[in-house]
């Protein structure tokens, strides 16, 4: 009986031991180590990142930004491609557009046929915190002057060839109706001439 008294308490120990363990795993999994997100003068072990700015630390300078596959500002109706670039560790990536949140939870973002400006925001959270970056896509209207000239300049070439067109064929039915009207006249002089001759051999 003693035995099994011994063998139960020394059981009970070990579910204690490695419940303690996976307490301690638990919370690991929910901080970070201090030199991920912080410049520290003092080698400090006991506080985590959940816990504020430790004494003798500053946060480090972390950078976000936006990349853009094309020079602002873009054509309108095209597609630009957007790419969140960060060194945050662990960072998860959220997109904003005009401050509503997009679908996308990758680094990048495709806005298409884009027809107006819009400000994009790129949101990344990390153990660290959250940093954000913004950048407005300027949309470059197109140049409807151009087209309208363009489109009354070919209108007017066309009309100009029609003009000329015409007046090539009045001009050519003028060189023909004067050339009928020499023929008959032609033939009157022959008639008159034939008539002039049978007369006189009468």
């Amino acid at each position: 009986m003693l035995g099994r008294g011994i063998m139960f308490g020394e059981a009970l120990l070990i579910i204690v031991g490695l419940l303690h363990l996976l307490d301690q795993g638990i919370g690991q999994s929910d901080t970070c180590k201090l030199d991920k997100c912080f410049n520290c003068s003092v080698s400090n072990t006991s506080q985590n990142c959940t816990n504020g700015v430790p004494e003798n630390c500053t946060i480090k300078a972390f950078n976000v930004t936006i990349q853009i596959n094309s020079s602002l500002p873009v054509d309108e109706g095209s597609n630009v491609i957007l790419t969140c670039v960060h060194d945050l560790p662990n960072g998860s990536i959220r997109w904003m557009k005009d401050n509503v949140l997009q679908e996308e939870r990758s680094g990048t973002y495709e806005i298409k046929h884009i027809i107006r400006s819009a400000v994009v925001h790129c949101d990344v959270e990390s153990i660290c915190g959250v940093f954000n970056y913004n950048v407005t896509v300027e949309v470059k209207a197109a140049n409807n002057m151009v087209i309208i000239l363009i489109c009354v300049g070919a209108a007017a070439a066309l009309l100009m060839m029609f003009a000329i067109g015409m007046k090539i064929s009045l001009r050519r039915g003028q060189v023909q109706s004067q050339a009928r009207k020499r023929q008959r006249q032609q033939n009157m002089e022959n008639i008159h001439s034939t008539v002039n001759t049978v007369t006189s051999y009468y």
